[in-house]
């Protein structure tokens, strides 16, 4: 016997109830992709970089020289222009030196040529004199006359030349004297016999990070040496690397947090300040990364250069 079918107001009642299931399958659908979009929407990503300083400075040496103390340790504060070591010359760079001193600018022989010039200008001087009164007289050649006039505007000329470089010569010898006398912490003037020490000094305000493990008393070093590391504590900096895909969802002024595993983890607020324009790999058969730079407040100075730094961006 075949089933009967159910009466057609109960099939009307199922339909809509399949309509309604629909529907809310369509809206449950629809809140997931929005939520989905939400969650894109703050991504975060993380990645690791180093602490550094926003600026370090390692004075040089200029002379060949032996250490005779050091005058500061790592993690001292310092001072633009405080010295950092005290040092004497050897014995090759202190002859050099104090022969340079001794002579001075140098100058000697262009002022004897002046003197000579000068004499020959006032003896040509009176001749064109006597040219030009008897030229107008008409018992001389104007010819003559000319010939004397451009000689003596020649011999002015050489003496205001050789004069420029007088000038210049002992204002360069003037300059000298000014570096000297920084190196040495005492005013240095022409034909003196030097001090016995000079001195390396902070180019800036900031911290000791570091000396040289040549840095021993009678440690003997060449010019160019540069034995201490001097930085800045506060703020410090972190670069990390931001993937291609990622880097366009970030600006410069954006806030960062940036945890570091060595202060059990602590947490410090960064501010991007800034993002390179070019990847730092152009290799096409590898990912592009862009060097993003961060700045954290470091008043307390807990933060070392070198500590290692977990950062978490906000993506939009």
């Amino acid at each position: 016997m075949e089933a009967a079918l159910p009466p057609v107001r109960n099939r009307g009642f199922a339909l809509k109830s399949m309509k309604k299931f629909v529907l809310l399958q369509c809206c449950l659908a629809l809140l997931v992709l929005c939520f989905a979009n939400t969650v894109r929407a703050a991504e975060t990503t993380i990645l690791t970089g180093k602490v550094r300083n926003t600026v370090t400075r390692s004075p040089i040496v200029h002379f060949k020289g032996v250490v005779d103390s050091v005058l500061v340790a790592p993690g001292d504060k310092v001072t633009a222009g405080q010295p950092l070591m005290r040092y004497v010359l050897q014995d090759e760079a202190r002859r050099a030196l104090q022969r340079e001193v001794n002579l001075g600018p140098g100058t000697e022989a262009s002022k004897g040529q002046i003197l000579d010039l000068q004499s020959q200008l006032s003896q040509v001087t009176a001749q064109r004199n006597k040219a030009k009164s008897l030229a107008a007289s008409g018992l001389g050649s104007n010819k003559a006359f000319g010939r004397l006039e451009a000689d003596v505007h020649a011999l002015q000329i050489r003496i205001e030349l050789l004069e420029e470089s007088i000038a210049k010569q002992e204002a360069n010898f003037a300059l000298r004297m000014e570096e000297l006398s920084e190196y040495f912490d005492t005013e240095i003037k022409e034909g003196m016999t030097l001090p016995p020490y000079l001195f390396l000094k902070s180019p800036i305000n900031g911290y000791v990070l570091s000396i040289s493990q040549a840095m021993n008393p009678a440690a003997m070093f060449e010019a160019g040496f540069a034995p201490v590391t001097i930085g800045q504590m506060d703020p410090m900096a972190i670069q990390v690397p931001v993937y291609e895909a990622e880097v366009s969802s970030l600006k410069v002024g954006d806030e960062a947090v940036v945890e570091i595993p060595s202060l059990d983890n602590k947490t410090f607020k960064a501010t991007i300040s800034e993002i390179a324009w070019a990847s730092n790999d152009m290799d096409v058969s590898r990912a592009s990364y862009f060097n993003v730079e961060l700045i954290i407040p470091n008043p307390d100075l807990e933060l070392r250069p070198g500590f290692k730094a977990v950062v978490r961006f906000t993506l939009k």
